[in-house]
């Protein structure tokens, strides 16, 4: 977690607005997975912030779409949506990809989504 992948000693300069975050629920069906108790994380580890949104001082947010299927490993993972639009999608993505979720309860899960924010040289997690 952190500033790993970021080798400079600069400190991060904002060259963008935090755009305001998204409320998460509004993407989602009454059936599907918004976290909370159903997920229960075993193996998670945010994503370095890249070096490339560092440096240009770029900041923002990543909807994260994913199924947890009965064994807790992640399916299915794509960006729903992001601002900037596909700039932090593929860092997120592949961050999301190495997470293990304990079994769910009941059977595996559709449609979990998690935010990403990407804000300030940090990366931290929406509620």
């Amino acid at each position: 977690m952190g500033l790993s992948a970021c080798a400079s000693t600069k400190a991060f300069t904002p060259k963008s607005s935090y755009p305001p975050d998204p409320w998460v629920k509004g993407y989602s069906q009454s059936e599907d997975c918004l976290g909370g108790e159903a997920l229960s994380a075993r193996v998670f580890e945010l994503p370095d912030y890249p070096r490339r949104g560092y440096s240009s001082g770029m900041q923002g947010w990543v909807i994260i779409k994913l199924d947890v299927d009965a064994a807790g490993q992640t399916q299915n993972i794509i960006a729903e949506r992001s601002v900037p639009e596909g700039y932090f999608d593929k860092n997120a993505i592949n961050a999301v990809k190495n997470w293990r979720f304990a079994p769910p309860k009941d059977g595996a899960l559709a449609n979990c989504r998690i935010l990403l924010r990407y804000r300030a040289g940090e990366v931290s997690l929406g509620r």
